[in-house]
């Protein structure tokens, strides 16, 4: 299973751009994205930027994230982590 991380394009270096999000810093493919600039959030999967990210989205997949994290350390109590979740069907 591949899980992809919100990232912020940081500098744009051709068809790639360097990008940070959650303490790391990557290079990615940015050819499937339209008008990337420095300050947009992607979605980056296996080196790769999928799709731009509005601010609330990095937010939820962030939180999404910490979440995992929180239950891969034993936590049990994740409601916090993904307040949406009784709003879906």
């Amino acid at each position: 299973m591949c899980l992809g991380i919100p990232m912020q394009v940081v500098e744009i270096d051709g068809a790639f751009a360097w990008c940070e999000g959650r303490g790391r810093r990557e290079r990615l493919n940015i050819l499937l994205l339209d008008d990337v600039s420095p300050g947009v959030w992607v979605y980056a999967v296996l080196g790769q930027a999928r799709e731009k990210l509005t601010a609330q989205r990095v937010y939820e997949i962030n939180l999404a994230l910490d979440g995992l994290a929180a239950a891969l350390q034993g936590e049990s109590s994740l409601d916090a982590y993904f307040p949406d979740l009784p709003l879906r069907p």
